[in-house]
């Protein structure tokens, strides 16, 4: 099994916790970070900043794991 290892960094921003769904943000940050089918995306830490200007700040960091000699399908980005 050949594995490639990489951590990615996403900055979050919430000003109205109201109309925010937290963990549905971080499934959609992870889904995001998908190139291919078979990749394997976890949330490794969510730090909480403070809250700066009336928004809530975060720094959520992204462990990929993926395995080079069984990609899976390509996914198509939206751009």
């Amino acid at each position: 099994m050949n594995l490639k290892k990489s951590q990615e960094y996403v900055s979050l921003e919430i000003k109205n916790w109201d109309n925010t769904n937290f963990a549905a943000t971080l499934y959609e940050i992870c889904d995001s970070f998908r190139t291919y089918s078979n990749d394997f995306i976890e949330v490794h830490q969510v730090v909480k900043l403070g809250k700066i200007n009336k928004e809530w700040r975060y720094v959520i960091i992204i462990n990929i794991t993926q395995d080079l000699d069984n990609l899976g399908i390509l996914i198509e980005g939206l751009g």
